[in-house]
This record gives structure tokens, sequence and C-alpha cells, in this order.
């Protein structure tokens, strides 16, 4: 029985990176908005908004396996409620360059904080599809459902910071790569491009 036990956990567990690594480093909101404030503000100042998405993301795994999800399964209408007004957001966010005309005190454009960062994987449908699916494919009914739970939100805890590094890196070589050839001036609209060809694919 043990043996069988083991098992099936090696199964679940190889079925959650299977789905978790593609969903977490294909481009998304957050991935694009990633590259987008490293090309703008570099990798440092961007370490927050990354960190922001790294903690916030699996909280929200953590809180949908307890229970938020089942919301959506009551009421299936809100998620294309959400689906479209996160749309109708991301192409407010592709005309302001991605969000990213945020400022300080002082008047000056800024990268997004950690908090904000945080805040934004719940009008994220791509975060909320992500959280959905890793906990219906893992977390089953019974007494180890919380463990269960606990060791999803675990595993977004670990693959997320590469994820983020690794677009993060992305923006900069973008960045180098504009620079060389003169066009950087076309920066934010590139992005802006990138996030409504998003948008129309998440839509579809």
């Amino acid at each position: 029985m043990v043996g069988r036990t083991l098992i099936l956990d090696a199964a679940l567990v190889t079925a959650f990176f299977a789905a978790a690594i593609p969903s977490f480093f294909t481009p998304g909101p957050n991935n694009l908005m990633l590259m987008t404030s490293a090309a703008r503000f570099g990798v440092a100042r961007t370490i927050p908004h990354a960190v922001g998405i790294a903690l916030g993301f699996p909280l929200m795994v953590f809180l949908v396996g307890v229970g938020l999800g089942e919301i959506f399964e009551a009421f299936p209408i809100l998620k294309e409620v959400l689906k479209y007004a996160a749309a109708a957001y991301f192409l407010w966010m592709a005309w302001t360059l991605l969000g990213l005309r945020l400022h300080d005190e002082g008047g000056r454009e800024r990268p997004m904080r950690a908090y904000e960062a945080a805040l934004f994987q719940w009008i994220n449908p791509k975060a909320w599809a992500m959280a959905i699916s890793l906990i219906a494919l893992v977390v089953g009914a019974g007494p180890g459902r919380m463990v269960a739970i606990g060791w999803v939100t675990a595993g977004c805890l670990l693959i997320g910071p590469f994820s983020c590094g690794l677009w993060m890196v992305f923006g900069q070589q973008v960045e180098a790569l504009l620079r060389r050839t003169g066009t950087e001036r076309f920066l934010g609209a590139i992005m802006a491009l990138l996030m409504v060809i998003a948008v129309v694919l998440f839509l579809l």
C-alpha cells in the first residue's frame, strides 16, 4: 500500500511540474510586464516587482485551494466576467505602455512595487486559470487535502523566481538589442503589441 502511494505521489509530482513549468514560463501578463520593466528600469529596480509575483501567486494558489476556487464552480459566470474585465484592463495597460507609467512622489516614472504586483494577481486571468488548474490537478478530497495544497503552494514558490528571473533577463537583452540598433524608442510600442496579442489569444 505504501509503495502504491509513493507511485501515486510520484505521478502527481510529475503531472504538477509538467503542467506548471509551461504555464510559468510562457508569455502572459506577468512575464511581459517583467520583461518590459527590466528593459525600461533595469533588472535591479525590477526585483520588487518580481518578488511581488513570486510571493503573490503562491498565496493566491493557497487561498484558491482552501476554498476560493469553489466560488467559481458555484458561479461559473464569474469566470467570464473576470475574463473580459481583465482583458479590458490589459488593453488599457497596453495603451499606457503595459501599465508602467507609474510615478513616484517626485513625478518620475518607476517600476511596479512588490505589493502592487502581488495584488495584480487577483485580476490576472492567467493567474486564476493556473491556480484553479494546478489545485484541481493535484489536490483531492480527504484528510491529506491541506498537505497537498501546501505542496502545490511550495512548488509554485520554487518555480516562480526562476520564471521571473528569466523574463527579466529577456527584458535586459531586448533593451540591449534595441539600444544597439537605435530603436529603443519603440520599446513601449513593441511591448504593448505583445500584450495585445496575448489578450487576443487569451480570448480565443
